[in-house]
């Protein structure tokens, strides 16, 4: 059955799609190939427009997925398009609840970019801080969350900045 999801998504037909994912959700919902196959078919949809399309197979595999990793992946890609469709409150509660330890990190960072493009940004610092400390120093996605904390005027890598007096007074005393 999730062959014949990738041979759909291929050929890039997208009732072929809706009836194949279709099938394979009423037959195997519980299987880590569901899950899989509505991570794809909601990557197809999006790819071709279609963002409802892309949304409801993100939101059931966030629903019902049995594993905590495709749930937690599809919840990041479902706050992600929320994101880009203004939807922001639906894209935090999307995050709001717990996450994976591999995912925590992941989630800060998404929850970071809606506050910053709503605005909020002292609440977006926040939580590129927590992204930035969670993810590994070797990581490259790491260096993608400190150019969004230089951004705002952090510089992650010198640690806390000094109030300007006592950076001032600092360099007086030299």
């Amino acid at each position: 059955m999730y062959d014949e999801i990738e041979r759909a998504v291929q050929s890039g037909d997208p009732a072929k799609i809706d009836r194949s994912l279709a099938d394979m959700k009423d037959r195997f919902s519980g299987t880590t190939y569901a899950q899989q196959a509505s991570l794809l078919a909601a990557r197809a949809y999006y790819d071709k427009g279609n963002v409802a399309a892309s949304r409801a197979a993100l939101s059931w595999v966030a629903e019902k997925a049995s594993d905590e990793g495709y749930q937690a992946i599809a919840k990041l890609r479902l706050a992600g398009l929320l994101l880009e469709t203004k939807a922001y409150d639906e894209a935090l509660q999307q995050l709001s609840g717990t996450f994976p330890k591999d995912f925590v990190a992941l989630a800060a960072d998404r929850r970071g970019d809606i506050l910053a493009a709503q605005g909020k940004k002292n609440e977006a610092k926040a939580e590129y801080e927590k992204a930035y400390k969670g993810l590994d120093e070797r990581a490259e996605y790491r260096r993608l969350v400190e150019v969004k904390l230089n951004a705002l005027g952090v510089d992650p890598v010198a640690g806390p900045a000094q109030p300007a007096t006592a950076a001032a007074s600092a360099e007086v005393k030299k």
